[in-house]
Formats: structure tokens, C-alpha cells, sequence
């Protein structure tokens, strides 16, 4: 077995990905691609890992079919500087982290890199991964698939008009929070409530299934059973579905309500300590703002789909690399109050083009 050693875990967000590949004749992008040349070497000597996931494969599979080179080139590209290992995403994540709550005893604290699907990024390697003939077009086919609109609706819009509905549904149901703090509480009800209706509907399908076999034994002795209506499934029924599988069921729902019972923030996954509190921030300033930026494009960067994957970069892999490289609007977004409080109970340091030095000293010392 080849051994060990203890290497520097860094995720690039999508802006570095696009400075470095596809926009690197621009004058803006030549600090990103001074470090990632450094990175490159590192990555040869074997001191760091590049983690590459699947929001990712996400961003890159929303590039308009336009620009379908750019968008196989960048995905090409990731997939080959992190050897082809590729984290899951956000909700693969939630999962593993909500399944080790609820089933040990260890410290919440505890965030092994299993959680994004690598088993051993430390271990010393030899050669190139080989990956089997067109896995990356693959991933960017089924990114596709998933982001699927009706015919003739723009998938970006159609997603950003969503966002744009539920910022201004919590706006309205904010009004009355006096400061940020205030917001956070009222956004980390709202998952402790998504995930009551999960477990609420996961257990109404449960004893839907035991019901079937009540009404297939009354058909077949002639008789017409009554049949209940069936109830849309709850957003999070598919994760409830999924943290339970293979535990006892019910203990574990039990446990799980008994947590979000205790309205404790630590004893909440990490994904959703980050992530509230960047929402929280988030609506806090639109809230300071007093108006809804009203230009699509603007939207999609300052609230939208954009911007949601840039807090997904950040809630999703905080706890697991040692360094994090985002836009500069995403790390200022970090630096306030709120957000920072979360971020400095996990040991990764954030980094953007506003202190790239820095980086590029962190770098020297890997």
C-alpha cells in the first residue's frame, strides 16, 4: 500500500476555474493564474489535493449551448486537476452529515472527507487516475437532464424568478426582526421546519405502504376497499428517505426531532449553520438595501443562481478543506459578523483576488 502524507486540501470556486481556462488572455484573470501555476506545482509534488464536486458540474452544465466549447473545455479541465475524484453535492453532504449526528456519539465537530466522497486525498499516488472514455461529458449530460426546464422556459430565468419570490416572501415575513442575528433565527426555522415536513411525510408514505397490502388483501376477497387520497411529497422527504436508510427508522426520526426540538445551532449539520447564516446575511442586506434588484442579470449575481452556488461552494466544503478560494462579493459576504461567527468555528481560511497575497503566501507554506 503506498503511504500516507498529510496534503493541503484547497476547493477553487468557478470564477477561479473560468479566470484560469477560459478567460486567461484578460488582464484581470493573471493573479489567478500566477496561483494557479503555483498550484499546479504543488499538486505535482504531491502537497495538495484540488477538490472538484459536482455544483461544479453544475455550473459548467448551465453554460448557454453557444458557448458548448467553453463549457466541455471547462468541465475537462476540472476533471483532469482533480484526477477525476468528484465530491458530491450540497445534498449528498447534508446527508452524510446528518446521518453521522444521528447515528454517534463522536463530536458534531467530526467532518471525515468521506462526507465528499473522498476516501484517502492524503494518500501518496503514482501515475494518472484513468477515468472510463467520456465520464466528464457524462456528468455534464446529467447536470443537464437535472436542470431541465418545460420546453420554452430559460432554465436561469426560471429558477431566478423563484428566488426572486421566496427573498421577497421573507422579506415581507422579516419585517419586524430587528437586526441580522434576528433573520438567522428566522431562517434556521424555516430548515428545522423543512425537515419536520420531510420526516412528517416520509412517515405518511411509510404507512401508506403498509396500507397497500390492507387494500390488495381486500380486492382479492372481492370486497372495494377505501382508498386514502395520496399527499404531495415534502421538498425533503427524498433526504428523510435517505438519512434513514438502513438504521431504525424510527429511532432515528425520533432522535432527529429531539435535536430540532433543542433549538440549538450547534447541535444543527454544519451545511446548515454556514448556509443560514449566509442567507441570513443575504436577506439582512437586501433588507438594508430596501429594493429588489429589478435587472435579470444583476439578480442572478447579486441573489440568484449565482450567487446560491457560490454559498454552496462555501457551506458545503468549509468544514473540509483547508482553504477556499471565492469571489471578492462572496468573502465580503463571509467578513460580516453573522457569517464570520459560523466560519471561524472550521480551521479552512478564505481567500479571493481582494487578498490574493495572502494566498499566494499560504501557498508558499504548504
Amino acid at each position: 500500500m503506498l503511504p500516507s502524507i498529510r496534503k493541503k486540501l484547497i476547493y477553487l470556486d468557478q470564477w477561479f476555474f473560468s479566470a484560469v481556462c477560459i478567460e486567461a488572455d484578460k488582464l484581470a484573470s493573471q493573479h489567478a493564474l500566477h496561483l494557479f501555476s503555483k498550484l499546479q506545482k504543488l499538486k505535482q509534488q504531491q502537497k495538495i489535493f484540488v477538490v472538484t464536486s459536482e455544483i461544479h458540474s453544475r455550473e459548467t452544465a448551465a453554460i448557454p449551448e453557444e458557448y458548448v466549447e467553453n463549457r466541455e473545455k471547462l468541465w475537462q479541465f476540472q476533471n483532469d486537476l482533480a484526477n477525476g475524484f468528484i465530491s458530491p453535492n450540497s445534498e449528498e453532504v447534508f446527508i452524510a452529515q446528518w446521518r453521522r449526528i444521528l447515528t454517534s456519539q463522536e463530536s458534531h465537530d467530526s467532518f471525515p472527507t468521506a462526507d465528499i466522497g473522498l476516501v484517502n486525498p492524503h494518500q501518496f499516488e503514482i501515475g494518472v487516475r484513468i477515468q472510463p472514455t467520456n465520464n466528464w461529458q457524462l456528468k455534464l449530460s446529467l447536470h443537464q437532464h437535472k436542470a431541465r426546464l418545460p420546453e420554452g422556459v430559460n432554465q436561469k430565468m426560471g429558477v431566478n424568478q423563484k428566488i426572486r419570490e421566496v427573498l421577497e416572501r421573507q422579506l415581507e415575513n422579516t419585517f419586524n426582526c430587528r437586526d441580522v442575528f434576528e433573520c438567522l433565527s428566522y431562517v434556521r426555522a424555516l430548515w428545522s421546519k423543512d425537515i419536520r415536513q420531510g420526516i412528517a411525510s416520509w412517515r405518511q408514505q411509510r404507512d401508506l405502504y403498509l396500507l397497500m397490502e390492507h387494500i390488495v388483501n381486500e380486492l382479492e376477497a372481492g370486497r372495494i376497499p377505501a382508498i386514502p387520497a395520496q399527499k404531495e411529497l415534502a421538498p425533503f422527504y427524498r433526504i428523510v428517505k435517505e438519512v434513514v436508510q438502513g438504521l431504525d427508522e424510527e429511532l432515528t426520526l425520533k432522535r432527529w426531532l429531539e435535536i430540532l426540538e433543542n433549538h440549538s445551532a450547534n447541535n444543527l449539520c454544519a451545511y446548515i449553520r454556514i448556509r443560514s447564516a449566509l442567507e441570513a446575511a443575504l436577506l439582512w442586506k437586501c433588507r438594508e438595501s430596501g429594493v429588489i434588484i429589478n435587472k435579470p442579470s444583476k439578480f442572478h449575481t447579486k441573489y440568484g443562481l449565482s450567487r446560491q452556488n457560490d454559498i454552496d461552494h462555501i457551506s458545503t466544503f468549509v468544514p473540509y478543506v483547508d482553504a477556499l478560494i471565492t469571489d471578492e462579493d462572496t468573502h465580503n459576504l463571509c467578513k460580516l459578523e453573522v457569517v464570520a461567527d459560523e466560519l471561524k468555528q472550521f480551521p479552512c481560511k478564505i481567500f479571493s483576488m481582494e487578498n490574493y497575497s495572502e494566498f499566494d503566501t499560504w501557498l508558499d507554506n504548504c
